[in-house]
């Protein structure tokens, strides 16, 4: 069906439902063990649905209210209560109702896709579906691959250049996913051996201080948009993982992965105009960690599979190319 243009990150966002509450059906008929799927389905919810859930609540069913569709909003928020109860059941150790939301929340999105939107198209005026629009609709998204550091155990030779197991260069690969998914991208450290690889290339601002001093000049160069923070050492990152990570929906100044109880801060998606004076006061404090400045933003986790972290490994030594 033809949808109002105004709609469709919402409509997409119906894809993503559906995907998950597939992942939960065949969870449930698989009779794993059920706490690591409740705690990502937590993370993916405030992440995934709840954002979606907000926009309908304060700007779609007000407006439906207001025109005497009293009906179809009370519909939707009894859905919305019901997945918030499922999920807050089986986090109190009720696994039956982890089968009980997937089979919700797949009706849910048919009921909206067959009711709501073509109800909401045919009634509501432009300034609400504007303002649904704008409310969805995602900030600007600027990419910087970190390629400082000296490469002593690689010889000197630039970590980004090594030779990828996919074919041509760990840079190469980077930035062809980066290009698929339309994501403007720049290079962070200014080494000789890169010149000519890219049509922007970031100083560290200020030099010395290791990541941070990166990270900066990204969010300075990222405005009012994010900066999706990539280190250049990572040959085995894929096209969908850096997607999840560029469409993760999350309230926080900062998204990123946890591995063995630490951030991936060069893996990261940070939301430029709130956290650059946060950077910038640590810097100037003396404070380089990163990983600090994660902590201090109250970052949200990027919940990743054993398959998705493992696609992180970076190559830090020669030996490391060996293992896989």
């Amino acid at each position: 069906m033809k949808r109002d243009a105004r709609l469709w990150r919402l409509s997409g966002e119906h894809h993503h439902a559906l995907v998950l509450a597939r992942e939960l059906s065949r969870h449930v008929a698989s009779h794993a063990a059920d706490a690591p799927v409740v705690r990502d389905l937590r993370g993916r919810f405030d992440r995934e649905l709840e954002p979606h859930f907000r926009v309908e609540e304060t700007i779609l069913l007000p407006a439906l209210r207001a025109l005497g569709d009293h009906a179809l909003a009370a519909r939707i928020e009894a859905d919305h209560s019901a997945l918030r109860a499922h999920l807050a059941a089986a986090e109190r150790g009720d696994a039956g109702h982890l089968g009980l939301f997937a089979e919700r929340l797949v009706e849910h999105v048919r009921f909206e896709e067959r009711e709501l939107f073509p109800r909401c198209e045919a009634l509501l005026p432009d300034a609400v579906l504007d303002a649904v629009d704008g409310a969805s609709a995602p900030r600007a998204l600027l990419a910087g691959i970190f390629v400082g550091g000296a490469s002593t155990r690689f010889g000197g030779r630039p970590k980004g250049l090594l030779d990828a197991p996919a074919g041509g260069t760990i840079l190469d690969g980077l930035r062809g996913h980066l290009e698929s998914l339309s994501i403007p991208w720049v290079l962070v450290g200014r080494r000789a051996e890169y010149a000519g690889l890219a049509a922007e290339t970031l100083d560290d601002s200020p030099p010395g201080i290791g990541p941070l001093g990166g990270l900066l000049p990204l969010l300075r160069r990222a405005g009012d948009g994010h900066a999706l923070a990539i280190a250049c050492d990572m040959p085995f990152v894929s096209r969908e993982l850096i997607a999840r990570l560029a469409g993760a929906v999350t309230e926080a100044p900062a998204i990123a992965p946890r591995r063995n109880g630490r951030w991936e801060p060069m893996f990261a998606r940070y939301d430029a105009r709130r956290a650059l004076p946060l950077a910038e006061g640590r810097a100037e404090a003396g404070r380089r960690s990163v990983q600090g400045l994660l902590d201090e933003l109250g970052a949200s986790e990027l919940m990743l599979s054993t398959d998705e972290q493992q696609m992180l490994d970076d190559w830090d030594t020669p030996e490391d190319m060996e293992r896989r």
